[in-house]
């Protein structure tokens, strides 16, 4: 037990020192270097020309799944963190791929813990149906989960975002059984790195290797520059999800918007935060408020409040219902995925967001924030320092918790 515990947290502190080293050199880095250079050579990851991305809110997410398994021709790949019980939404995905065309072959990957409660007698319908279902199950850290939402169509369209097969992902996100989140379709030569990312996870879970024919040369029509990060969990190094948000906030010059439903950051994270509001960039935090779904989480996030008001970050708590987008506004870059910010996501968890360069589609998915700010209380620096004594109490509960940040 004790080479256990000392391997364990031996690799705590390996994390914490490479986090706090690479923070400081992207924001050395950040000032000089493009945001394209960065993704390629600090996260690895291809930057791609040609690409549509088009953002998708709250429950019209389930409008476009549908008619996309209907209509598919050849492949459907769905890996999904969250796909849980009977009732619309799952019935209504259920549905739809079992009306699929005849002859189009469908892989489905769910997490053993977030979709613990996936309705056997749904998954006995779709085996029967010639659907291959496979559990992301690690061993023998069973909580290294698939927090990926990834679903691919023919190889030629895909989406992601923080969406469950859930009826908490049904409305509009504004009010509090209806929980706020953000989605994005694409289309273009990043398809590609999203099946890829698909065919990474399915075959650490046994499957074949996808068929050549479920990767068609893909032609870039569209005039957007994005990258796919995907991210697996690494035990004392910096994960690609890690490096991609250094790299991201590094780089920040006018604005940096984040909106994320589990943000804890480390403080590595903070400090950089902070560097970036002290360099006069407009940094502001979106993270759930009052219908918070996890409530150690809600007090640990709390707990970062102090030092980033002090640092000059303006704080907003989603009041309507619970907030889960993971998406960032840097500039003119837009950020969508399944990747938040806490250290859960950034070391032990398989991940994907999209990063674009896409001036337009930043503009958008600003103005949805905007939108969503008119539905926050601002956390005021002032009134924070008058909170109850309950509550303080509450948040530095949380430090046994974060001192493995």
């Amino acid at each position: 037990m004790g080479v256990i515990l000392g391997g364990a947290f031996g690799g705590h502190l390996a994390r914490r020192l490479r986090r706090a080293q690479l923070s400081r050199r992207m924001l050395r880095m950040g000032a000089s270097v493009p945001l394209d250079v960065l993704l390629e050579r600090e996260v690895g990851v291809p930057v791609r020309e040609g690409n549509e991305i088009d953002l998708i809110s709250n429950g019209v997410i389930f409008d476009a799944l549908d008619e996309e398994i209907r209509s598919a021709r050849e492949t459907i790949h769905v890996s999904e963190f969250m796909w849980m019980g009977a009732g619309d939404p799952s019935d209504r995905i259920g549905r739809a791929i079992l009306a699929r065309r005849r002859g189009v072959a469908c892989r489905i990957l769910i997490d053993w813990f977030g979709s613990l409660k996936f309705d056997p007698a749904l998954e006995r319908r779709l085996r029967a149906d010639g659907v291959e279902l496979r559990r992301h199950t690690p061993l023998p850290d069973p909580f290294r989960v698939n927090h990926r939402r990834i679903f691919v169509f023919d190889g030629r369209r895909a989406y992601v975002g923080g969406f469950g097969i859930w009826r908490s992902w049904l409305g509009d996100g504004a009010h509090p059984e209806h929980w706020r989140d953000t989605a994005a379709r694409v289309r273009g030569p990043i398809v590609g790195d999203l099946q890829r990312a698909f065919d990474h996870s399915w075959q650490n879970e046994g499957g074949k290797p996808l068929p050549a024919e479920a990767y068609p040369r893909l032609r870039g029509g569209g005039t957007i520059r994005a990258a796919v990060v995907a991210s697996h969990p690494a035990w004392a190094r910096t994960t690609k999800a890690a490096r991609m948000y250094y790299a991201l906030i590094a780089s920040a010059r006018r604005r940096l918007w984040v909106a994320n439903s589990y943000f804890v950051p480390d403080r590595s994270l903070q400090n950089l935060l902070v560097a970036k509001a002290r360099e006069g960039v407009d940094v502001r935090i979106l993270a759930p408020g009052p219908h918070h779904d996890v409530a150690i989480v809600l007090a640990g996030q709390r707990r970062t409040y102090e030092r980033l008001l002090r640092g000059g970050v303006r704080i907003f708590e989603y009041a309507a219902s619970m907030m889960h987008a993971k998406t960032l506004v840097v500039d003119d870059v837009a950020v969508v995925g399944s990747t938040n910010m806490d250290s859960e996501s950034l070391s032990f968890l398989w991940e994907c967001s999209v990063v674009a360069q896409a001036p337009k589609l930043a503009a958008q998915l600003a103005a949805r924030y905007l939108e969503d700010l008119s539905r926050s209380i601002e956390i005021l620096p002032e009134e924070w320092g008058r909170r109850s004594l309950r509550d303080k109490a509450t948040q530095h509960a949380a430090i046994v918790a974060e001192a493995w940040l």
